[in-house]
């Protein structure tokens, strides 16, 4: 699924500024230190009671933000709101009681939901030095199958072996596949850039890959 949150490589959003000034400023505000230190709880508390969260959960409720609301939240604020959608998902708080800034009940003990080991996917279908093409849709509810990439052609530069599937962990299910680092001409991938002698390495699962 393409979302708002894969901007790498488009054009109108402007310059990326870097300001030097505020390197050592954690948290702007005192809200955002408290948002980081619930959501890190959380995150330590519902994995080790197996409730089926996963970082890639986590990632696609925040890529279910609306676009509108995405590109003019800040960091924090996408924590935050991505925090109340998944506990209201799975039943520990409502939108009452955040919407009143106060809980109306015990929140229900937490169901493990372990997830089954990995199996091993196999031989890899690709070794170093293979041409690939980075598939045009994959379909997936959650992919890290980035944008301006695909329907490109590179070479594979590293195998990295089995490793969780993004798109699966999102899903609830513990899926390995191969994992391969892809080097591109940058020319290939932006041909209007002016043809500049620079490589781009991405990452990709097996399944996001076909033979050239």
């Amino acid at each position: 699924m393409d979302t708002i949150h894969d901007i790498g490589g488009r054009e109108g959003f402007g310059p990326v500024r870097w300001q030097h000034d505020d390197d050592a400023v954690l948290f702007h505000h005192p809200w955002q230190a408290r948002t980081w230190a619930i959501c890190l709880y959380m995150h330590r508390q519902f994995s080790r009671d197996q409730t089926g969260w996963t970082l890639d959960w986590h990632r696609h409720v925040i890529e279910r933000i609306p676009p509108s609301q995405y590109l003019t939240m800040n960091y924090f604020e996408k924590w935050a709101h991505y925090l109340m959608a998944v506990l209201i998902d799975d039943g520990t708080a409502s939108v009452d009681e955040f919407a009143e800034g106060r809980s109306h009940q015990k929140p229900p003990p937490a169901t493990p939901r372990p997830l089954p080991v990995a199996a091993d996917p196999g031989a890899p279908r690709f070794k170093p030095g293979d041409r690939v093409t980075a598939r045009r849709s994959i379909g997936s509810m959650h992919s890290r199958l980035v944008g301006y990439a695909r329907g490109h052609t590179g070479t594979v530069d590293v195998w990295h072996g089995p490793e969780i599937l993004a798109d699966a962990s999102a899903a609830g299910e513990l899926r390995k596949e191969h994992h391969y680092t892809v080097r591109f001409d940058a020319a290939e991938l932006w041909p209007d850039d002016g043809g500049r002698p620079f490589d781009v390495c991405v990452n990709f699962w097996e399944s996001y890959l076909e033979p050239a």
